[in-house]
């Protein structure tokens, strides 16, 4: 009964928000919900096609889809339980209703069984989503039928439960053997390091060459490897093995796997239970044990490091010198810059194991990589730069009220955010081009490219952050996925997709030389292309910055 009160509460805060919602925000989640349902449409559509063509390979091609099959369960079963390291973290012991919810009348193992089907929710509805056009396409692909696809759903929720238990389960024992803020901390770095190593290593296992045509007649000589299992003993292998006997006709073995998957997830959740009524409430307490300060700090006097060269270089160094002592203490941003890292070894991973024999081919991946590149830069920037004024918070005041100048406030922010972000399209852009042995004027055009995009990105971020603040915000998620956070990420795709329009004029001139044209450049269409790729800077960067510097300087918190 009190779960069902906790849970009503819930529903109706949710409900009460669609229908309190203004214009913009039914406007900003039809939108969302629009995108969402493309990105499932395209996912199913790619794996039908995937699937497909493995169907086509003769004698093997159904145990390589198994075997696929297999390796996507115990991916997704680790990344669940990665993610509930982290969600369990947040919701289990610093949610923001818990100190009303510990001094209600409600049993404490109430309010942890509550916390605990919102971390198996937060932590699994990505990969739940991301699952369902797989078997969808299996079902269609192999002609399973709508029997394969209840069998599906009738498994998935065990299997994703069990996953976020061990994760919740993890979180708990730590907590309450270490309990210190430090161990969050901790937690939260070893999560994300672990996730940053299980996506490297899928990466680094190019599973793609078990699909090559060429690579076909490799894979026929390691049948027994196809048909063994794929750890069996976790319930990624389990939920493999009840479909494939489901799908044989092995109906016998699927009921006792299912009854194998659903038994260890009560179980698994009736341990937790117990474990909580003498673990929960010193894990709680000992999570919200501030870190006792060891020395004290003061502003150094950074003006004289190259600061003094710029207009009112003390007031930058100051306030640089705060976000700099900000971002370093939060254990999340450390957390998160992992992640990164992965990234961007997958992705020059990618590129290095690209099929490219031919140099011209090599030189025009390096200037797409323009493209590809850009959307990552962006994506990072929606995350770090962004949310940069938001994230003031109720401080804000204090600037505000400060001798500091807005446009102050906003060139700080652009170079802590503009510093990093070029490091990062320098990388990028630098190591691709090393990768691919691109020629040099296809070289210097990306390179260039992508460090002037990087800047403008940057002010654009900060400009848009400017001009939709959000400073009630209790995360910063929240600030990504506002009505500024989609117009920025809009217009930031728009304009990497102009500069890669623009510049491909000059590209398609490089190209028409290549292949033996004479007077293949046309030095006019080329200055064109350069006025107009200056022109196309100048505003993507100029404009937000003072729509966001006027709004900015009339907004009263």
């Amino acid at each position: 009964m009190i779960l069902f009160a906790l849970w009503r509460r819930k529903l109706r805060s949710a409900k009460n928000s669609l229908l309190r919602a203004s214009f913009a925000q039914k406007i900003r989640r039809a939108a969302f919900a629009l995108l969402g349902l493309s990105l499932i449409a395209g996912l199913y559509l790619g794996f039908a096609r995937f699937l497909g063509f493995l169907q086509k390979a003769p004698l093997i091609g159904p145990l390589i889809v198994w075997k696929l099959t297999a390796m996507a369960f115990l991916a997704a079963f680790l990344m669940v339980i990665i993610s509930s390291l982290l969600t369990s973290l947040g919701t289990l012991y610093y949610s923001s209703d818990l100190t009303f919810l510990f001094h209600s009348p409600v049993d404490f193992r109430a309010i942890f069984i509550d916390k605990c089907l919102e971390v198996l929710l937060f932590s699994s509805w990505m990969l739940a989503l991301a699952l369902a056009p797989y078997a969808l396409a299996m079902a269609v692909v192999d002609h399973f039928g709508a029997g394969f696809l209840f069998a599906f759903a009738t498994l998935l929720p065990p299997f994703l439960w069990l996953a976020a238990m061990w994760g919740a389960l993890a979180t708990l024992l730590l907590l309450y053997f270490f309990p210190s803020s430090k161990t969050r901390d901790m937690v939260w770095i070893l999560s994300s390091l672990s996730l940053t190593l299980v996506y490297a290593l899928v990466r680094w296992a190019q599973p793609e060459k078990l699909v090559r045509p060429d690579a076909l007649h490799v894979i026929s000589a390691y049948l027994e490897y196809l048909q063994a299992p794929t750890a069996p003993y976790l319930p990624s292998w389990w939920l493999t093995k009840a479909l494939w006997d489901w799908t044989a006709g092995r109906l016998g073995g699927f009921a006792a796997w299912a009854v194998l998957l659903w038994l260890c997830a009560i179980a698994s959740f009736a341990g937790l239970v117990a474990l909580a009524g003498r673990f929960y409430l010193r894990a709680y307490t000992g999570a919200q044990e501030s870190p006792r300060a060891n020395r004290t700090t003061a502003v150094t006097p950074m003006a004289s490091r190259g600061w003094g060269l710029l207009p009112s270089g003390a007031v930058l160094a100051a306030l640089f010198w705060k976000d700099r002592r900000i971002f370093l203490r939060d254990v999340r941003n450390w957390s998160q810059l992992l992640l990164i890292a992965g990234l961007v070894f997958v992705y020059l991973f990618s590129i290095d194991k690209l099929p490219l024999d031919n140099a011209d081919l090599k030189s025009l991946v390096s200037f797409l990589n323009i493209g590809a590149a850009g959307f990552v830069l962006s994506s990072l920037s929606l995350r770090f730069t962004f949310p940069a004024i938001s994230l003031e918070s109720r401080q804000w005041w204090v600037l505000k009220s400060a001798p500091l100048s807005v446009s102050s406030i906003m060139w700080e922010k652009f170079i802590f955010s503009a510093l990093p972000m070029t490091a990062l399209a320098f990388t990028l852009g630098a190591a691709a081009n090393r990768l691919l042995h691109a020629d040099a004027f296809s070289s210097q055009l990306s390179l260039a490219s992508l460090l002037v995009l990087a800047l403008v990105l940057s002010a654009m971020g900060v400009g848009f952050g400017a001009l939709f603040p959000k400073f009630d915000a209790e995360s910063v998620h929240q600030i990504e996925s506002s009505l500024g956070g989609f117009v920025y990420m809009t217009c930031s795709f728009f304009f990497i997709g102009a500069t890669v329009a623009v510049l491909a004029w000059p590209m398609r001139m490089h190209f028409m030389g290549l292949f033996g044209r004479l007077h293949a450049w046309n030095w006019i269409q080329a200055l064109w292309c350069g006025g107009a790729w200056i022109l196309l800077n100048l505003l993507a960067a100029l404009v937000p910055w003072s729509l966001g510097r006027a709004h900015l300087e009339a907004f009263e918190p």
